[in-house]
């Protein structure tokens, strides 16, 4: 430590502890393996190497890299307290009909950090996490109150706590297809969250906050999209434009709509029916007229016409007697 006396400055000093705490805890590894693959019973070794540990990282907590990965004693300290107190916590939430699916994944997702090899990694920043996590989950499940929104209460102290575990997210949007109103609400005003900073199930993963914003705005923009394409049926023409408004004149003049004002008919057509490009056009364009520019057109539409009547002489053959 006597780098970190004669540190010139705070990043100085906190690459010292981290360096000497890296040691430490390669020491730690090293001796421990020793015991095992020896078979050595006396730990007073280990145990006084644990204590000088406990010792830098209390009198050092701020310099301490809270990435780093956690040593086996204080994981297995960690898993003994979820253990002795999870199972009573989640019989207390199920009474609070607190959906068995989120408690079933939370209980997956934190053995899941206690598992080799498993993403997210265990870390220093879980010690205090998962502790205060299950402390939170017990002073709610111990609540004795009536008419509480039980839920909405425990979903809050999730999003809180950052819990972004993925399975759990992903049975909170099975959820929120069940009861989007419900969820909704829940998120309104998401700036009235009390997220802890730098508390996270997975620090190098979307928050849970944002994950359910971003999905329940999806959902809104796919439900708007398709209340849209049900209420705005199209009519899709093959003409093109100029052919569009001689065969709107022309249903007109035949009396083929009830309204005998172009305008009015425009007004419809300009929202129903759409060009062979996709094209709506508008009120004005449909009765801006000018022949001279659409003679072609009117030829085209003049051939279909003339399809149309051999269709119903063929159909129809008694019409010509």
């Amino acid at each position: 430590m006597h780098a970190y006396r004669q540190a010139g400055s705070v990043d100085t000093a906190r690459q010292a502890v981290r360096l000497y705490h890296t040691q430490l805890l390669r020491l730690h590894q090293k001796l421990n393996n020793f015991c095992l693959d020896r078979n050595i019973e006396d730990r007073s070794a280990l145990s006084a190497l644990e204590e000088l540990l406990e010792r830098i990282e209390f009198l050092f907590k701020n310099d301490i890299d809270p990435g780093t990965i956690l040593p086996n004693h204080y994981q297995h300290k960690i898993r003994t307290y979820v253990e002795n107190h999870i199972h009573s916590i989640f019989d207390r939430l199920a009474n609070k009909q607190i959906p068995q699916v989120y408690l079933d994944e939370i209980h997956s997702a934190i053995n899941s950090l206690f598992e080799e090899g498993k993403i997210p990694y265990i870390q220093y920043r879980h010690q205090d996490y998962i502790i205060q996590f299950v402390d939170a989950l017990h002073q709610l499940a111990k609540d004795d109150r009536s008419n509480k929104n039980w839920q909405f209460r425990f979903l809050v102290l999730m999003i809180n706590f950052n819990f972004n575990h993925m399975g759990f997210f992903n049975r909170w949007k099975e959820m929120y297809m069940d009861d989007p109103s419900f969820m909704d609400g829940l998120l309104r005003f998401p700036k009235h969250f009390s997220c802890i900073r730098g508390f996270a199930y997975n620090n190098n993963s979307t928050s849970l906050l944002k994950l359910m914003c971003e999905y329940v705005q999806t959902e809104t923009s796919r439900t708007n999209n398709l209340a849209s394409d049900q209420t705005e049926q199209y009519l899709h023409s093959n003409f093109n434009g100029k052919e569009l408004k001689i065969w709107m004149h022309l249903c007109v003049k035949a009396k083929i709509t009830q309204s005998p004002e172009k305008k009015e008919v425009a007004s419809e057509f300009s929202k129903l029916v759409k060009t062979r490009e996709g094209t709506l056009l508008s009120p004005h364009s449909l009765t801006k007229m000018d022949k001279s520019a659409e003679y072609d057109a009117a030829v085209s539409v003049q051939r279909r016409l003339k399809a149309m009547l051999k269709e119903l002489d063929d159909s129809f053959p008694d019409l010509n007697r």
